[in-house]
């Protein structure tokens, strides 16, 4: 006699394994794009830092010292100038208005908890749902999307850069695939929510993102349960340093972005 499984044993474990897939690969998905989008934020603080080196051995002073005494938009259109294949795709932070002076947004955005906010049409303007609402939106070579906020004071860092790391790719959240920036008067750049002696006091926590040069610190800033996006502003930070906002020895991108998903 020859050993055999029977169509019921074969069926059966086929089932197991399709159980067992259909619960591991979702996470095994959400791991590598988590990868992906890990490895693109590296690539844009990278950019950005040798952007402000290079700015500072040009023009003598750093981006912070140039954009306190600059319009926004000036500064903005230099400093894009240093993008690896510049592309300006609007001169306002919300698009172009239409005939009825309605802004229609570039595209949808979220905040970390995955929660839509005025990403569609606004005839406000300023309320661009990203934070960094002063400058025109700028692209580059990779796809990757900036946007820059006010101009700081004399003595302070800035401005503020927003920057979506995959463009209008997927999943557009706050702290997943969109960061914000600080330019330092030392001629650097340091993730929001990173601490330095030239940072401004203000704190921004306007629901309408429409705030002043500021700089957000601590955990209170990278949460992921609010609906208010500006606390997820300081999620750079953690970001970078790959460390959980809350849990000692977990990591950011699969620990605490494995949280974000499953919520």
């Amino acid at each position: 006699m020859k050993k055999a499984f029977t169509l019921a044993e074969v069926l059966i474990t086929l089932g197991i394994i399709g159980v067992v897939a259909a619960m591991t690969l979702p996470t095994l998905i959400n791991k590598t794009k988590n990868k992906e989008l890990h490895t693109a934020f590296l690539k844009t603080y990278s950019e950005l830092g040798q952007i402000a080196l290079l700015f500072k051995a040009e023009h003598g002073i750093s981006v912070a010292e140039y954009a306190a005494f600059s319009n926004i938009n000036d500064t903005a259109d230099l400093i894009s100038k240093y993008f690896s294949g510049s592309t300006k795709l609007s001169d306002d932070a919300m698009g172009t208005p239409n005939k009825d002076g309605v802004y229609e947004g570039l595209y949808a955005m979220n905040s970390l908890n995955g929660q839509a906010f005025s990403g569609g049409p606004n005839t406000g303007g300023k309320d661009s749902s990203f934070l960094c609402d002063d400058s025109g939106i700028y692209s580059n070579n990779r796809g990757e999307i900036f946007i820059f906020n006010n101009a700081p004071q004399d003595g302070e860092n800035g401005p503020v850069i927003c920057v979506d790391v995959n463009g209008k790719k997927g999943p557009n959240r706050f702290g997943a695939d969109y960061f914000l920036f600080i330019f330092t008067i030392d001629g650097g750049v340091i993730p929001m929510g990173q601490e330095h002696d030239d940072n401004t006091d203000y704190v921004c926590n306007s629901g309408s993102g429409d705030c002043n040069n500021f700089s957000n610190e601590g955990n209170t800033y990278c949460d992921k349960a609010s609906t208010n996006y500006t606390k997820n502003a300081s999620c750079a930070y953690y970001a970078l340093v790959d460390e959980h906002p809350l849990i000692s020895g977990r990591d950011y991108w699969q620990d605490f972005l494995g949280e974000v998903y499953r919520r």
